[in-house]
């Protein structure tokens, strides 16, 4: 697993199957919009849910077994991008 995802306001770890399934639907969601994945914490204020991301990785397919792979990479904007709604990428 390259995330963690945990409750904002207790800091505890979010073990459900809910919070994993959003955060990988997440992560998924940012490659197909950035070409790039998810790095550095990500805050669901809104859902009291944060999840860090762990290092960046190359274009080159999924990061588990059987998964469908990217159907393409772009390369990452060089000036800052607009974030998605409700989320906000902390470094």
């Amino acid at each position: 697993m390259d995330y963690r995802v945990f409750n904002m306001l207790s800091g505890e770890d979010d073990h459900s199957t809910e919070a994993h399934v959003f955060a990988r639907a997440y992560r998924w969601a940012w490659r197909s919009t950035y070409g790039t994945a998810p790095t550095g914490r990500h805050e669901m204020t809104e859902l009291g849910l944060a999840m860090d991301f762990g290092p960046a990785q190359a274009c080159d397919g999924a990061s588990h077994a059987n998964a469908a792979a990217t159907a393409r990479c772009i390369e990452p904007a060089s000036a800052p991008i607009d974030l998605p709604p409700g989320g906000r990428h902390v470094d």
